[in-house]
């Protein structure tokens, strides 16, 4: 759900005519993957902001290492000329291209990696999910895919 929410945004916003830069954090380090925790929701925040020495108490901790540090420091570029200037760009980085019509993205995993069209077909099945709880209109759009999901509205014409 995170994922197909971030890639409408992309979606819509290129729809219009303005630039969109779209990320997929998939880094992990030894404790947060020996915790099942690989890539986690919100876990690039200690890379963006610096802070990897200073996560709470229970934040699998972001080893002092040279690697981590390189990430961390190409991903704070990215994000303060993307503040500056509405385009991230880090020196001596790949160049993060626009989501665009070939579905542009910035993997971060050990070290930046652009892409195009991320997790391929995953965004087209959200959309043909919410799609069918929009037409059926008696369960809410942000309700996640999965187990404790509601049962699926039958499909309908308009969301094929």
């Amino acid at each position: 759900m995170y994922a197909w929410t971030a890639e409408r945004l992309a979606v819509k916003q290129t729809a219009l005519g303005e630039s969109a830069f779209l990320y997929y954090f998939d880094h992990g380090y030894p404790v947060a993957d020996a915790a099942g925790l690989h890539g986690f929701h919100a876990s690039e925040l200690p890379f963006v902001f610096g802070t990897a020495d200073g996560t709470p108490p229970l934040w699998p901790k972001v080893p002092a290492e040279p690697g981590e540090q390189r990430l961390s420091a190409a991903m704070i570029e990215y994000w303060a000329t993307f503040a500056a200037n509405g385009i991230p760009r880090a020196s001596g980085q790949p160049r993060w291209q626009p989501y665009g019509s070939d579905r542009a993205y910035m993997a971060f995993t050990d070290l930046p990696t652009p892409g195009t069209h991320l997790l391929p077909g995953m965004y087209e099945f959200n959309e043909r999910v919410m799609c069918r709880r929009r037409a059926d209109g008696g369960i809410a759009w942000n309700w996640n895919v999965g187990l404790l999901s509601p049962p699926l509205p039958a499909p309908v014409p308009e969301c094929r």
